[in-house]
C-alpha cells in the first residue's frame, strides 16, 4: 500500500471537528434535557411532588331529583327558520306603522297618431324589370335585364327603357336610378327577383 492511498484511507480531522460541533448544536438545540431550547423546563422538587385531587361526594339524593329545563336549542340537522324572539314589550306600547300613501296609478292616454303624410306630385314609375345576372369581366360587368318581352344589356350609367339608370352593378345585385326622380333612392335588385326596396 502506498503512502497516497494511505493518507486517503485516513479520517480527515477538519471534517471530524466539523461533524462533532453540528452534532453539539443539534443536542443543544433539540434535546430539551440537555441544556435548554424550545420546551425547555427546569424540574424542581417541588414539581416532583404529587397533586392532591379533590373528589366531590356524590349526594344520593340528588339522583331521584328531575334536572332542570333547559331551553330548547337550535337544531343543527334540521333546516327550520330560527323561532323569532319573544317580545318584551306589551303590544299597546309598540306603535304600529302607518301605512304609506301610494298615489293612483293613471294610465295613459295613447296620443293620437298623426297620419302617414300622402305623397304630392307624381310618383317614379313601378319597377317592371327582372334582372337575371351579369356578363363579361369584373372590372366592367355588363347587367342583363329582362321584361318578359325584351331583353337589355346596361353597364353602369346606361338606361334601361329609358326610365331606369344603373347606378351600381354588385356581384349578385344591381341599383337602379328613376330618371327624372333625382330625390328618389336607389332601388335594389337581386337577380331573378323584384325590387328589394
Amino acid at each position: 500500500m502506498s503512502a497516497a492511498e494511505a493518507r486517503s484511507n485516513r479520517p480527515r480531522p477538519l471534517l471530524l471537528v466539523l461533524l462533532a460541533v453540528v452534532a453539539v448544536i443539534a443536542a443543544w438545540r433539540y434535546l430539551p434535557s440537555f441544556g435548554g431550547g424550545p420546551g425547555f423546563t427546569r424540574t424542581t422538587p417541588a414539581d416532583l411532588q404529587s397533586t392532591a385531587i379533590e373528589v366531590v361526594e356524590l349526594a344520593a339524593h340528588t339522583l331521584d331529583e328531575t334536572p332542570p329545563e333547559v331551553p330548547a336549542t337550535r337544531d343543527p340537522w334540521s333546516f327550520a327558520s330560527r323561532p323569532a324572539p319573544e317580545r318584551t314589550v306589551p303590544e299597546a306600547a309598540v306603535p304600529k306603522p302607518r301605512p304609506i300613501a301610494v298615489p293612483p296609478v293613471v294610465p295613459e292616454r295613447p296620443r293620437p297618431q298623426a297620419p302617414a303624410p300622402t305623397p304630392v306630385g307624381p310618383r317614379p314609375p313601378a319597377v317592371d324589370v327582372v334582372y337575371l345576372g351579369t356578363i363579361g369581366r369584373n372590372d366592367d360587368p355588363v347587367a342583363v335585364f329582362s321584361d318578359g318581352s325584351a331583353i337589355y344589356n346596361a353597364l353602369t350609367g346606361d338606361l334601361v327603357k329609358d326610365q331606369f339608370q344603373v347606378h351600381r352593378i354588385g356581384y349578385e345585385s344591381v341599383d337602379l336610378l328613376f330618371v327624372g326622380f333625382p330625390d328618389e333612392p336607389a332601388v335594389r335588385l337581386a337577380i331573378g327577383g323584384r325590387p328589394n326596396g
